[in-house]
């Protein structure tokens, strides 16, 4: 399969899934597809890092767990992908762990497989029992998890409430979030709606060496 039909089906079978749920910024994510998905597909040169390794699981239990469709359509894309990891945080603040462990590929965005302006959509991933530590954003932000379990709070000092795959998240803007992958790598489809060149901030924590050490569902 070339490129051409490789993104686009794999955009097609986005628009279908994110088509189940409603809720808040849904509408907001199709309607920047809408928007962008029409434009020329771009010589994104691939790149493949060592943490795909996790989105490779992540497919895995996707496939056994009966989502056959998305996935294949992401497997089918995947020699065209370029996987980075995000490098604004400070180390220190974001853990080694997370900052060796995480990656994303732009499909529509200003460095995606088409381009876009203030709008990205893309897939996410980090390995198993990693915590993504407090942080907040400009970019109003939806994630439509693709495996599970997966745990979340929204405020310093709060127990993590778990979730199981398909329960889209939105973050509004600036809105602290953290969340925490289970025995499986976390992946997802994401979405930022605009803002999306102002930097994340970390919201440093006192209790992340607790929340890293708990794996209930290990």
């Amino acid at each position: 399969m070339n490129r051409e039909i490789a993104i686009r089906n794999l955009i097609d079978e986005i628009e279908t899934y994110l088509g189940r749920f409603e809720g808040p910024g849904i509408a907001d994510v199709h309607a920047g597809i809408a928007r962008w998905k029409g434009g020329p597909i771009r010589e994104v040169a691939p790149k493949r890092i060592k943490q795909v390794e996790h989105i490779d699981a992540a497919l895995d239990w996707m496939d056994a767990s009966g989502d056959h469709p998305l996935a294949t359509a992401i497997r089918a894309a995947m020699p065209y992908l370029e996987w980075l990891a995000y490098d604004p945080y400070p180390r220190e603040l974001i853990g080694d762990v997370y900052a060796d462990n995480h990656t994303m590929a732009s499909l529509i965005g200003e460095g995606g497989q088409i381009g876009a302006v203030d709008f990205d959509l893309g897939l996410f991933g980090f390995g198993p029992n990693i915590l993504y530590r407090d942080h907040k954003h400009a970019a109003p932000e939806m994630y439509a998890p693709l495996t599970a379990p997966h745990g979340w709070r929204f405020k310093a000092g709060e127990p993590l409430n778990w979730h199981s795959s398909h329960q889209p998240q939105w973050n509004e803007p600036w809105e602290q979030h953290a969340f925490k992958a289970g025995p499986n790598p976390y992946f997802c489809i994401f979405g930022w709606t605009k803002d999306v060149n102002v930097p994340a901030e970390m919201v440093p924590c006192d209790d992340w060496p607790a929340l890293e050490a708990d794996n209930p569902h290990a």
